[in-house]
C-alpha cells in the first residue's frame, strides 16, 4: 500500500484516485471524513466518470451489483455498527425475483424482520408502502423506489425509480440488505465506538474481488489494519513516511481570499467546474488572468488527462480549485463595500447545519426545496423542529436566518410552543441592561474632557519611513484611525485586532511616537512577563534613535532599579513605560500620562481589569487583540468600542507548514536535525512543568549523535522572573539551539531565527493557542516548520477534527477562521471584553450581536438601520440553478442579497444575471428586491394582498409626518387609502396583476 499526503482538497483526491483507478476490480472508498464523503457523493461521478454507489452498512457490500461502471463509497462507521462476523459472514437479504410465486404479505413480513418500517410517504432508508397489488420499497438509498406489482401471486413486474435522475427501468431481481443495524449517517451511532477489527481483519478473505482506497482514517487505532489490504491511503497528514503530492490548498472561505491566492499564487490556477460561463464572469470582473477552466464534461476530462501525460500523478496542477470549494462562496462579481457585511456571511451554511429563524427560534436546515403552488414556483429553505415539525421559508427572506453559534448541546425549538418567545424576551431583557452599561459607559467617555493631539506630519512621516518592511493597507489604514482618534478632544478606545504576524506593534509604535511628539507619557501593559520584555526590546530598537526614553518595569526589574524607574515617571524623564499588571500597583505615579496601551486585555485577571479601569478615564486608549475578528463583527459592535482591524498579511511572509505525527522519534529528531543544519532554532512546547527536565534528558539522548550539537534551555512559569528573562535573551542570542518551554512564549514574543516548533500533545491546546503558538516561527520570512507530536494511542473526534483545522487552516489569515471557531467555544463576550451571559447561547451569537446592536440604536433613539420588508405577493421568482455552482453558491448569493441597499448595486447585479435575455422568473426577484431596499426605508414592514386590496402594513410606532413623507413619495395619482399612520390599501382593480402593482408604485417615486 502507498501513502500519499498534501493532496489538496476532494476534488484534487478524486483526480488522483482517477489516476490510480486501473484494472477491471471493484473499486470501494473508505473515509473517515464527512467532507470527503460528501463531495465524492456530490462530484464523484464527473470526475471518475463512474456512478458513485454509497454502502451505508456492511451488509451493503453483498448488495454490490455485478456490473463493473461503479464505484462504491462508504464511511469507515459503517463497522462500528456491526458486533458480529458471523451475521456478518452469513447476512439474510432479501431476494425477490420476477416471475416467481410469493405472497406480499409473506414479503412485508420478511421486510419487517429485516428492519424494514412502514412509512407511507418512503421519506426514509429501510422503508416501505402498500398500494393494492403494488409494493413500494426504499433500501439503503433513500432517492430510489422500487415497485413491485403482483399479479394473482406472481410477480408480474419490478420497476426501479430514480427520484433524483427521473430514471426508470425495469429490473429481474432485486437484492434488499437485512437491516439488524443503524446505518451510518444515524444519530444513534456514535464515532467512539470502536470498529470491529474482526470484520476488518476478514475483509480481504470475504470481499477479495474489491479494491479499498482510504481517504483520511489517519487517526484511528485499527489504521494498520486497515493499510494491509488497502491499495492506497490519502492522509490528512503530514508525515515523512507518504509521498507528497504538493497540492497544499488552504479552504476558501470568502470571495477576498480566493482573490487573493489567485492573484498571488506562482502556479497557474485550475478551476474544474459545471458552470464556466459564471467563472468567466467572475475572473474578467475581477481582472484575474492566466487561469484554465476545464468543464465538467468526458471531452475536457480526457484533455486534461493528456495535459498530465495520464501517468499516475505526473504534472498535477499545484492550484485545483473545483466546485467542492466555489460552492461555498460567492463567485459573482460584487462591489467590494457590499462583500461580508454581517457575521453570518463569515460563517458557511450547509444542509444539516443549525440554524436560528429569528421569529420561529432553532431549527435544522435540511435543504432548498422548489414548490409549485397553483401556477406558482418558489424556493424555500426547508427547516426541521423539534417533534418532526417543518417549516418553509421563502428564499428570500434568509435574512431571517443565521447559522447558530453557541452551545454544542443545542436543543430544536418546538413550533407549537411560545418558548422561543420566552427566550426573545428573557434574551432582550438581558440585552437592554448590557446596552445601558455600553451607552452609560460611552457617555461618561464623551463627557470626559480628553487631551486632543497634536498633528506632527513631518516628523510622523518620517518615523514610518524608517520603517524597514512595507505597511500593508490595513496598516496604514488602522494608523490614520488611530491618529484621527488622537486628535479629537473625547478620549480614544480604539481595538486593534489582527492575526498573528500582521503588524499590530507597528500602529501601537506610531500612537506611541504621536503621544511622545504631543509632551505626553505612554504606558505598554502586557498580561505576560515575556510579552512585556519582547515589546521592550522592539520599542528600543525602532523608537530610540528618535530620543524616546522607554523603560521595563515588571516583577523581574531589582527593586532599586524599580524605584528610579518611578521617580523618572513622576518628573516625566520617562517616555514610556512597558510592563505587567506591575504597571497597576498604587505606587505608580505618573506626571503626564495620556495614552495606554493594553495588549490582550481579556488575559488580565479580574482584579487587575478593574484596576485597568481605574486609570483609563481621561485617557486614550488603544488596546490590542491577537484573536482576529471578523470585519463584519464591526457592524454589531460598533456601539461598543471603535475597531481598526487587520486582514492582509505582509509580503514574503509564508504559511507555516503543519505536520501532525504521533510521538515518533525518528520524526522529531529529523524535524529538529534538519532545522539545526541550516542553522536555525527549534522551539518545543511541553506544557507540563512537571517532567520537563526528563523530556530534556531524552532530548539530548535523541540528538546525541547528532552532527549539530543540540544546546537546550528550559523555561516554565515556575521559575523567577528575572531567570525567565535571562534564559529567553540567551535563547535569542543563539546562545542555545532549542527552547524547551511551557505556553509562556504564547503571545507575542519573536523569536527570529527559530523555524520550527514542536508542540507535544496538541491535542490539550485550544484552536486559539495551536495557531499563536504557530506564528512564533517562520517570522522572517523562511520557511517555518510546526509539528503537532501527540503522544495519545488514539484520539477522540473533537481532539482529531481540532488537529486537523489547524493544519489545514495554515494560511496567512487563517487565525480568522480560527476565531470564529474559537468564538463558538469562548463566547465572543469573552474575546470581546463584554459581559455575556447564557442567553447568548440560547439564540446563537449571530442573533445575540444582532439584537444588541438593535438595542443600542433604540436606546440612542436612532432610527433602526435596516427594516427587510416582507412582500407577500402572487409572483413567482426562481433563479435557475445554471446560473450557480452548486446548492450552496444559490445559498451565498441570497445571503449576500440581502446586504445589498443601494438600487444601483442591484442593477448591475441583475444584468449581470439577464445580461440581454428576458427571464420573468428573474426579472420578478430582482423587482421583489428593489421593493424591499425602498420600502424598507420608508419603514414598511409588510406588503401583502389581502382579498380586493394590497395592503401596505408599516412599523410599529410609525408617525403621521413619515406617514406623509411616504404619500408626498408614492402617492401622485391618490389611489392609496390611509387606514392608520400604521397601515395602507390600495384597491386591487387598478392593476393588472401584482408585477403590474410593484412596477406602478415603483415608478411613481
Amino acid at each position: 500500500m502507498k501513502s500519499y499526503s498534501q493532496t489538496g482538497n476532494p476534488t484534487s483526491r478524486l483526480f488522483l484516485l482517477k489516476s490510480l483507478f486501473a484494472g477491471l476490480n471493484k473499486k470501494c472508498i473508505l473515509t473517515d471524513s464527512e467532507a470527503d464523503f460528501g463531495a465524492i457523493s456530490e462530484f464523484g461521478e464527473m470526475i471518475l466518470q463512474k456512478k458513485i454507489i454509497e454502502l451505508h452498512s456492511v451488509g451493503d457490500f453483498f448488495t454490490i451489483p455485478q456490473s463493473e461502471h461503479e464505484i462504491f463509497l462508504a464511511h469507515i462507521d459503517i463497522f462500528r455498527t456491526e458486533k458480529n462476523l458471523y451475521h456478518f459472514k452469513n447476512k439474510e437479504n432479501l431476494k425477490i425475483e420476477r416471475g416467481s410465486t410469493r405472497k406480499i404479505d409473506e414479503i412485508i413480513e420478511q421486510l419487517l424482520e429485516n428492519g424494514f418500517e412502514y412509512d407511507p410517504s418512503l421519506g426514509d432508508t429501510f422503508t416501505y408502502q402498500k398500494t393494492g397489488s403494488i409494493l413500494s420499497v426504499v433500501g439503503n438509498d433513500v432517492n430510489i423506489v422500487h415497485q413491485i406489482e403482483w399479479f394473482d401471486t406472481e410477480i408480474d413486474a419490478i420497476l426501479m425509480q430514480n427520484c433524483m435522475t427521473k430514471e426508470r427501468k425495469f429490473l429481474n431481481e432485486i437484492i434488499f440488505p437485512k437491516k439488524n443495524t443503524p446505518k451510518f449517517g444515524d444519530e444513534k451511532i456514535h464515532d467512539t465506538a470502536p470498529l470491529n477489527t474482526e470484520i476488518i481483519n476478514s475483509l480481504p478473505e470475504i470481499l477479495p474481488n474489491i479494491d479499498f482506497y482510504l481517504i483520511g482514517c489517519d487517526f484511528l487505532q485499527e489504521v494498520s489494519l486497515l493499510k494491509k489490504f488497502a491499495i492506497a491511503h490519502f492522509s490528512e497528514i503530514n508525515s515523512p513516511e507518504n509521498e507528497k503530492i504538493g497540492i497544499d490548498f488552504p479552504e476558501i472561505k470568502s470571495i477576498h481570499e480566493l482573490i487573493a491566492i489567485i492573484s498571488n499564487n506562482k502556479n497557474t490556477p485550475i478551476f474544474y467546474t459545471r458552470n464556466p460561463k459564471t467563472l468567466e464572469n467572475f475572473l474578467e470582473n475581477n481582472s484575474l488572468k492566466n487561469i484554465t477552466i476545464i468543464h465538467s464534461n468526458s471531452r475536457k476530462i480526457e484533455s486534461f488527462e493528456l495535459k498530465n501525460d495520464n501517468k499516475i500523478f505526473k504534472n498535477i496542477p499545484k492550484l485545483l480549485i473545483a466546485d467542492d470549494i466555489l460552492g461555498k462562496i460567492f463567485v459573482k462579481s460584487r462591489k467590494s463595500d457590499s462583500v461580508a457585511k454581517n457575521l453570518d456571511l463569515l460563517i458557511s451554511l450547509s444542509p444539516g447545519d443549525f440554524v436560528v429563524h429569528r421569529d420561529h427560534g432553532i431549527a435544522k436546515f435540511h435543504a432548498i426545496v422548489k414548490k409549485q403552488m397553483g401556477e406558482l414556483e418558489r424556493e424555500y429553505l426547508e427547516l426541521h423542529y423539534a417533534e418532526n415539525d417543518k417549516l418553509f421559508v421563502p428564499i428570500t427572506e434568509i435574512f431571517r436566518i443565521s447559522k447558530y453559534m453557541g452551545d454544542a448541546n443545542v436543543t430544536l425549538t418546538r413550533l407549537s410552543s411560545k418558548e422561543w418567545e420566552k427566550t426573545l424576551t428573557k434574551t432582550d431583557e438581558e440585552l437592554q441592561k448590557i446596552a445601558e452599561s455600553i451607552l452609560e459607559t460611552n457617555a461618561r467617555r464623551q463627557m470626559v474632557q480628553g487631551r486632543a493631539f497634536g498633528r506632527f506630519e513631518a516628523e510622523e512621516e518620517r518615523f514610518r519611513g524608517d520603517f524597514p518592511y512595507e505597511y500593508t493597507d490595513d496598516q496604514l489604514r488602522g494608523i490614520f484611525e488611530v491618529f484621527a482618534d488622537m486628535e479629537a478632544e473625547t478620549p480614544m478606545d480604539r481595538l486593534l485586532s489582527g492575526d498573528v504576524g500582521f503588524g499590530k506593534t507597528e500602529i501601537a509604535m506610531n500612537a506611541a511616537y504621536k503621544a511622545f511628539l504631543s509632551g505626553a507619557q505612554v504606558a505598554v501593559i502586557s498580561p505576560l512577563v515575556v510579552l512585556a520584555m519582547e515589546h521592550y526590546e522592539s520599542f528600543v530598537e525602532r523608537m530610540g534613535k528618535f530620543g524616546v526614553k522607554i523603560a521595563l518595569l515588571s516583577r523581574m526589574t531589582s527593586p532599586k532599579e524599580a524605584q528610579k524607574i518611578l521617580e523618572k515617571m513622576k518628573t516625566g524623564e520617562i517616555n514610556i513605560v512597558i510592563g505587567t499588571h506591575r504597571l497597576l500597583s498604587e505606587d505608580v505615579k505618573w506626571k503626564k500620562l495620556g495614552l495606554l496601551i493594553i495588549d490582550e486585555e481579556h488575559k488580565f485577571g479580574v482584579m487587575h481589569k478593574e484596576k485597568i479601569k481605574k486609570i483609563r478615564a481621561g485617557i486614550d486608549i488603544l488596546s490590542l487583540s491577537a484573536t482576529p475578528i471578523p470585519r463584519s463583527l464591526n457592524l454589531a459592535l460598533s456601539g461598543l468600542r471603535k475597531i481598526s482591524l487587520l486582514t492582509t498579511p505582509p509580503k514574503k511572509k509564508k504559511p507555516i507548514e503543519t505536520i501532525i505525527t504521533n510521538w515518533n522519534e525518528n520524526i522529531i529528531q529529523a524535524g529538529i536535525e534538519r532545522e539545526l543544519a541550516r542553522g536555525g532554532q527549534v522551539i518545543i512546547v511541553h506544557n507540563r512543568i512537571k517532567g520537563i527536565e526528563s523530556l530534556k534528558q531524552e532530548l539530548e539522548g535523541m540528538l546525541s549523535e547528532s552532527k549539530n550539537k543540540a544546546k537546550i534551555i528550559v523555561t516554565h512559569g515556575r521559575m523567577r522572573g528575572d531567570e525567565i528573562e535571562d534564559r529567553i535573551h540567551d535563547f535569542k542570542e543563539k546562545k542555545y539551539n532549542i527552547l524547551l518551554t511551557t505556553t509562556i512564549i504564547e503571545n507575542g514574543v519573536n523569536f527570529l531565527s527559530a523555524n520550527t516548533i514542536i508542540i507535544i500533545d496538541p491535542e490539550e491546546f485550544g484552536l486559539a493557542s495551536l495557531h499563536q503558538l504557530r506564528g512564533r516561527v517562520g517570522r522572517r520570512g523562511d520557511q517555518g516548520y510546526c509539528y503537532l507530536a501527540y503522544r495519545k494511542i488514539s484520539l477522540n473526534p473533537d481532539e482529531k477534527n481540532r488537529l486537523i483545522t489547524i493544519a489545514n487552516n495554515n494560511h496567512l489569515g487563517a487565525g480568522f477562521e480560527i476565531a470564529m471557531r474559537d468564538m463558538e467555544i469562548r463566547g465572543a463576550g469573552d474575546i470581546l471584553g463584554i459581559k455575556q451571559s447564557g442567553k447568548s447561547k440560547d439564540v446563537g451569537l449571530p442573533l445575540y450581536f444582532r439584537m444588541l446592536e438593535e438595542k443600542i440604536a433604540e436606546l440612542k433613539h436612532e432610527k433602526q438601520t435596516k427594516i427587510f420588508t416582507k412582500i407577500e405577493l402572487d409572483l413567482s421568482y426562481i433563479i435557475p440553478d445554471e446560473f450557480f455552482i452548486s446548492e450552496l453558491d444559490k445559498l451565498n448569493f441570497f445571503r449576500e442579497v440581502e446586504n445589498i441597499d443601494n438600487i444601483e448595486e442591484l442593477e448591475t447585479l441583475e444584468h449581470e444575471f439577464l445580461q440581454d435575455d428576458h427571464n420573468e422568473h428573474i426579472e420578478n426577484l430582482f423587482l421583489l428586491l428593489k421593493a424591499r431596499i425602498i420600502f424598507g426605508s420608508f419603514g414598511i414592514e409588510k406588503i401583502s394582498k389581502n382579498g380586493n386590496f394590497y395592503v401596505l402594513d408599516f412599523k410599529k410606532g410609525h408617525t403621521i409626518y413619515e406617514l406623509k413623507n411616504f404619500l408626498d413619495a408614492f402617492d401622485k395619482t391618490k389611489n392609496m387609502i390611509v387606514v392608520s399612520p400604521e397601515k395602507i390599501r390600495i384597491d386591487i382593480k387598478n392593476f393588472q396583476n401584482s408585477r403590474d402593482f410593484l412596477q406602478a408604485i415603483l415608478n411613481e417615486k
